[in-house]
């Protein structure tokens, strides 16, 4: 009876012990431990990356702006008043969302 209790408390020793030093377990999108469960595909992370594609020019930024308001007919003008404005001062201001991009290389 004794062994079999020691037998007994050893066995859980032994797998607790062994739950407390396993790996984590990799994930099947890039083989890596600990990454979060989407695998980059959140909409957050998408979006920023995408935003850090666009070069930090005001041609660059007046291009994204034609691009984006499509729908408007008088894009052509407010972009390109935005882009000569941003070639003076260095500053983008959107033409229509009136955000302000600082910073940017004058091309």
């Amino acid at each position: 009876m004794k062994s079999l209790a020691i037998d007994l408390s050893l066995a859980v020793l032994n797998l607790v012990l062994q739950s407390a030093f396993t790996t984590a377990s990799a994930s099947k999108m890039n083989g890596k431990c600990c990454q979060s469960s989407d695998g980059g595909r959140s909409y957050r992370y998408r979006m920023a990356m995408q935003r850090a594609a666009i070069p930090h020019t005001c041609s660059a930024y007046a291009a994204s702006c034609i691009r984006n308001s499509s729908a408007r007919p008088d894009r052509s003008q407010m972009c390109g008043a935005a882009k000569s404005q941003c070639l003076q001062r260095g500053v983008y201001v959107g033409p229509y969302s009136g955000r302000q991009f600082a910073g940017m290389q004058k091309m």
